[in-house]
């Protein structure tokens, strides 16, 4: 059987240059899921908390994560390229590191065109696993926003 296809995964989510969520998972399934935390009618530009979920090791999630983003074409579209955008959506990055590279794919949910789409939702499906194990798991830790 072959090892993990990475050593290290990690994806953020950010809207108007701010976090919303973020996630990071090693091949034994262990990991973080960050969520911000915003008083209610903050404007979407102020820095948030970050609360902090610590994912449990378990191989089978890891290996979950890793067939869904084994379905990202190669190479993956830009964002830049779109024929179709809309502003003000959420936007990324992937970042996928094996050895000493580190491959960052930036993400953009703006932009509308078919085959983009198809690169989204294997985003989001990535996503949302992680997410889902993120928010099963009780806050380990609450770090206050930057202040400025």
């Amino acid at each position: 059987m072959a090892g993990p296809e990475w050593d290290f995964v990690a994806f953020e989510v950010k809207s108007w240059g701010a976090p919303v969520t973020s996630w990071r998972m090693l091949p034994d399934g262990s990991g973080s899921w960050t969520e911000a935390v915003r008083t209610e009618g903050e404007p979407p530009t102020t820095p948030p908390a970050l609360a902090w979920h610590d994912i449990e090791a378990a191989p089978a999630n890891y290996a979950a994560l890793e067939s869904i983003l084994r379905r990202l074409p190669h190479p993956a579209p830009n964002y830049e390229d779109c024929d179709n955008f809309m502003n003000d959506a959420p936007y990324g990055t992937l970042r996928l590191t094996r050895g000493a590279t580190t491959t960052e794919i930036a993400w953009n949910d703006g932009c509308m065109d078919e085959d983009y789409r198809a690169f989204v939702a294997v985003l989001k499906e990535a996503d949302e696993h992680v997410a889902s194990l993120g928010k099963a798991a009780p806050v380990s830790r609450t770090d206050d926003p930057p202040s400025g």
